[in-house]
């Protein structure tokens, strides 16, 4: 194989496979990326068995030809090179070496023959998405995906078609909830733009997309780039946006039906300010528990007052102005989970509905119907 390539070109597509390759595995094969010379493009993929990579970039290929190499090794040794232009020539013992004008290095490679099976999408089904859709989707439900391996069928997020013609994504670790529906797009009279072509079975049944997999999603999709279609293939979701293809390994299980433990909408609400709930709660953290993370929230007619208090720690408590006209209510919550919700929400008022000290509580986008977060209280 002997192509020249843009620096910035093949830079650019070795950073959205950085994610998937692994220089603990115990397959070694699994450090490296397959790279491809045919046409005028070179191909590049990684994988780590459960997410898999692909992506291409134009190249003049003087040669065409298949080798696999170190990815982080050959990344670090691309961008660091000034040249706008590389010259990459694959010897006969699968060593590559790289040329920029007077700078030169030479990478151990691996036949490609020893590279994980890469399946072919090309005759793939597709179906609309949205890039900005997945996005905010993806970012409304990661932080809330359980890590407890125990429990596999938490270890991923929700995603389904929905009977309307959108989509839902819904994420738990028994601790805390969110759940994200979006409406399809509409028209400039506000009719919905149903899909053309119905979403697969499964993804209507729905279908548990895996923590790293969206991790990787989210690393790799450019807003810029609107275009972002799906399909499904031998237990994988498959994304496609721009040059790109990301391959996941969908998680097996059954993900819990949470509509039967969610609470019902409370007639009292109390509206807060976005920012200053959010330096509140970093300034009581300063002295809460370090194991719990506990702190108090009462809403009493317009002041909500955060406490907390530890032996050790000492006790903090500060007051901020807020809309509610129910009756006196508090309840104990670990802090970081109240953050975790109220950084992903992109407005200046949340609202917050606490039933009691042991119901779980629902915190809203006060300007969003399609957003719902729940946080299970502690005992205070």
């Amino acid at each position: 194989m002997k192509i020249l390539i843009s620096r910035e070109a093949l830079t650019t597509e070795l950073s959205k496979i950085q994610g998937v390759v692994s220089q603990k595995s115990t397959l070694a094969i699994l450090s490296n990326a397959l790279l491809v010379a045919d046409g005028q493009t070179l191909e590049l993929h990684a994988t780590d068995l459960d997410v898999t990579i692909s992506t291409a970039c134009e190249c003049e290929v003087v040669e065409p030809g298949r080798v696999t190499l170190q990815a982080k090794r050959l990344f670090d040794v691309v961008k660091n090179i000034r040249a706008d232009e590389i010259e990459l020539t694959t010897e006969a013992n699968h060593y590559t070496q790289l040329k920029a004008g007077q700078v030169s290095a030479r990478l151990p490679g691996m036949p490609a023959e020893s590279f994980a099976n890469i399946a072919n999408y090309d005759d793939l089904e597709l179906h609309d998405l949205g890039t900005a859709q997945l996005m905010d989707m993806i970012e409304k439900t990661l932080f809330s995906i359980s890590t407890d391996e125990g429990r596999p069928s938490l270890n991923g997020a929700f995603f389904r078609a929905t009977s309307s013609g959108g989509f839902s994504m819904i994420s738990t670790d028994g601790h805390r909830l969110s759940r994200i529906e979006l409406a399809p797009p509409v028209d400039e009279e506000g009719n919905p733009i149903l899909p053309e072509a119905t979403p697969p079975a499964e993804v209507q049944r729905g279908v548990i997309i895996s923590r790293k997999g969206l991790s990787e999603l989210k690393r790799t999709l450019d807003i810029a780039e609107k275009d972002l279609k799906f399909g499904l293939k031998d237990n994988n979701i498959v994304f496609r946006h721009g040059p790109a293809t990301v391959s996941i390994r969908l998680i097996d299980g059954t993900f819990p039906d949470v509509d039967q433990v969610l609470p019902r909408e409370s007639e009292t609400k109390a509206i807060i300010r976005r920012d200053d709930l959010i330096q509140t709660l970093k300034f009581v953290a300063v002295q809460a528990p370090p194991k719990t993370g506990n702190v108090r929230i009462t809403f009493d007619t317009t002041e909500c007052e955060i406490y907390t208090q530890d032996a050790e720690q000492g006790e903090a408590r500060q007051v901020i102005p807020v809309e509610y006209d129910g009756s006196k209510v508090q309840a104990g919550y670990n802090y970081k989970y109240l953050l975790d919700v109220l950084n992903v929400l992109n407005t200046e008022e949340i609202s917050m509905e606490i039933v009691d000290t042991l119901s779980p509580t629902m915190i809203r986008d006060a300007n969003r119907d399609d957003l719902l977060f729940v946080v299970m209280p502690m005992r205070i």
